[in-house]
């Protein structure tokens, strides 16, 4: 039972970053506004890679421990390939969507911005590019720098079977050696480097897989001190980030310039403020709590079916970006309005695509199973959230 109940708090935390990442990909739509990174140096990012973390030390820890190294490299190889499937997949259908915007408007931004210009200038390098993800579209960079560290995974879990510090130094030792030796992934056929280091964000990744080795055996410990430090570091980066409460500008610009903030090479103010945010959630039991309602029971269906309705959000979203600039032209003093519904009827396809897919995924369930061999704790739920965490 509790075992069960820690993974649908992770799918329910991976559901909310779900949509959050929906809302803040289409521009200019009033609930962006609303969401985390308004109020604070982290983002939805950092959440992503922190929960695939902890799902892939709840999830394959245990096989490392059964010896079974050969079964989790098979699985996170066979993980690391999916995802590459998907993201060219979602790649091919921004580009063809945008092609499309850009045929019925002429407007060069479409198909010139978010690092789409090299695909549609120089098509072959340019697809090359995408194939060795070495040239990836704006919105479109979680996935090649995931893949990365799915395929880090095996390695990482074989170093926390030996110590889960050694793990940690090794982690922390990659990070400092692309923080300060420029350590990183060249793009191609452009310039520069990918837009998010993975061999800066595998420490905030082997930091969630710590965390979820530790979480099987115990819940997170409470400090009263971690608490206040945590609490006062949070209320400060919300009044910077806001310029004061918007009553001192420049005040964000100001503290950007002075403290490591950037996400490309995950800042160290960006490490530190997502892990004390994770850090008052585990000790907030109402959070937890809201898990177990009706809205966070939906959540949980996204965190269950991630990788299917990260596709959806990102396509949506992509139509999005595509359909704003096409309307904007002419319907520009309600266009934030236009955005929000879009956006609110985009969340309401998030769920309705994972209930479609659960009650597939149950229908699939009940065929496959044995008469009289059912066992509690063994639901079709159960065992999907289980092998669909990462």
């Amino acid at each position: 039972m509790a075992s069960q109940r820690r993974v649908d708090t992770i799918d329910f935390w991976r559901g909310v970053v779900l949509v959050v990442i929906l809302v803040d990909h289409i521009p200019g739509n009033l609930l962006e506004s609303l969401t985390p990174r308004n109020y604070g140096f982290s983002d939805s990012a950092e959440a992503f890679v922190f929960l695939s973390g902890v799902s892939v030390g709840l999830v394959y820890y245990r096989k490392v421990l059964q010896a079974d190294m050969i079964g989790v490299v098979r699985r996170c190889l066979g993980r690391a390939f999916r995802i590459y499937g998907v993201h060219i997949a979602l790649t091919c259908c921004a580009i063809a969507v945008f092609a499309a915007a850009y045929w019925l408007s002429a407007v060069p931004n479409l198909i010139e911005a978010d690092g789409r210009h090299f695909v549609f200038h120089k098509p072959l390098r340019g697809t090359l590019g995408v194939l060795m993800l070495s040239e990836q579209l704006g919105y479109f960079n979680i996935l090649p720098m995931y893949i990365v560290l799915m395929l880090l995974s095996p390695l990482m879990l074989a170093m926390a079977r030996r110590s889960l510090a050694l793990l940690l130094a090794a982690s922390a030792t990659i990070y400092a050696a692309a923080r300060f030796f420029g350590l990183a992934l060249p793009n191609w056929p452009e310039s520069g480097t990918w837009f998010l280091n993975p061999f800066a964000w595998q420490l905030m990744f082997s930091i969630g897989i710590v965390a979820g080795i530790l979480w099987r055996h115990r819940p997170v410990p409470r400090s009263t001190f971690l608490l206040v430090l945590s609490g006062i570091f949070l209320v400060l980066a919300g009044i910077s980030v806001t310029d004061g409460l918007w009553i001192a500008p420049g005040l964000r610009d100001a503290v950007f310039q002075r403290l490591d903030i950037l996400k490309q090479n995950l800042g160290l103010a960006r490490m530190l403020h997502f892990l004390m945010v994770a850090y008052l959630i585990s000790q907030v039991p109402a959070l937890t709590a809201v898990a177990r309602t009706g809205l966070g029971r939906e959540l949980q269906r996204l965190g269950r079916h991630s990788l299917p309705v990260f596709a959806f959000g990102s396509l949506f979203s992509c139509l999005g970006q595509a359909g704003m600039r096409l309307v904007d032209p002419h319907f520009s003093d309600g266009i934030h309005m236009l955005g929000m519904l879009y956006t609110l009827f985009g969340v309401a396809g998030l769920f309705l695509l994972a209930r479609y897919l659960e009650w597939t995924k149950r229908g699939v369930v009940r065929q496959v199973r044995p008469v009289g061999n059912s066992s509690p704790g063994a639901s079709p739920v159960s065992l999907h959230s289980s092998f669909s965490l990462q």
